[in-house]
């Protein structure tokens, strides 16, 4: 028999923390494995803009700032933005994981980058076979929720598995 999967959106605040003890209460880690999702920003690299000829007859190429000079010369590309933030990412949950799976859990850390959180974890879900998301929610409601939205009011009304939503006490993340 296999183990159902957990998908675990994470911002890696505090309160996204507050989800693990009623995971850990409700469900069977012999049963269930858990997929920690953090969704960080899209990445954009840093290359310069093409040099131009200096002047209307001459062979001489020249760049608009020293900043296009420079990033030319050393250019940043967006994967290597996106394989930093990764190993950020994966520092930053490595103790979440490890408490995780002492508690007996198989965990799994998945990385998505997009400016949208909901839209990126309604993705993860209909690519991969989730059974369950778990996730905690600020219950926000009216101009808050107008401003800020929700993620889980986002997913509720997006996916169609079951969704875990605890409201827990609010803390500095």
């Amino acid at each position: 028999m296999s183990k159902k999967r957990v998908l675990v959106p994470h911002d890696g605040s505090a309160f996204c923390r507050q989800i693990y003890p009623q995971i850990q209460s409700f469900l069977d880690p012999e049963k269930h494995e858990l997929i920690l999702l953090r969704v960080g920003e899209t990445q954009e690299g840093h290359v310069g803009a093409p040099p131009r000829p200096a002047g209307m007859d001459m062979r001489v190429m020249m760049y608009d700032t020293h900043q296009d000079a420079e990033f030319a010369a050393h250019p940043i590309y967006a994967s290597q933005e996106m394989e930093s933030a990764t190993a950020v990412i994966r520092a930053g949950l490595a103790d979440d994981i490890n408490s995780l799976e002492a508690a007996g859990f198989d965990v799994e850390l998945a990385v998505r980058f997009g400016n949208d959180r909901g839209e990126e974890i309604v993705k993860y879900v209909m690519e991969r076979q989730i059974d369950l998301v778990a996730i905690t929610t600020h219950w926000r409601r009216g101009l808050p929720r107008l401003i800020f939205g929700s993620v889980a009011q986002y997913l509720v009304s997006h996916i169609a598995i079951p969704v875990l939503m605890i409201a827990p006490k609010e803390e500095n993340s």
